[in-house]
């Protein structure tokens, strides 16, 4: 089971999409880690598995 802020992507094969702070981000796996890309504000979180990046998402903070 995905965590309640991830969820499969529907338009890429392998990718997930997660949401957090009002951003859409790109998940993928590369090697043993988890990347989350912010679609345009340039921020990156990386984790080692699907729930830690997870609880990442849920814990950023945007800078004003």
């Amino acid at each position: 089971m995905l965590p309640h802020n991830i969820e499969k992507s529907a338009f890429r094969k392998g990718e997930y999409v997660g949401y957090a702070c009002g951003l859409v981000w790109n998940i993928r796996k590369d090697g043993r880690e988890w990347i989350a890309t912010a679609h345009g504000a340039g921020m990156r979180l990386i984790a080692p598995s699907l729930a830690m990046l997870s609880v990442a998402l849920e814990n950023v903070i945007l800078a004003a």
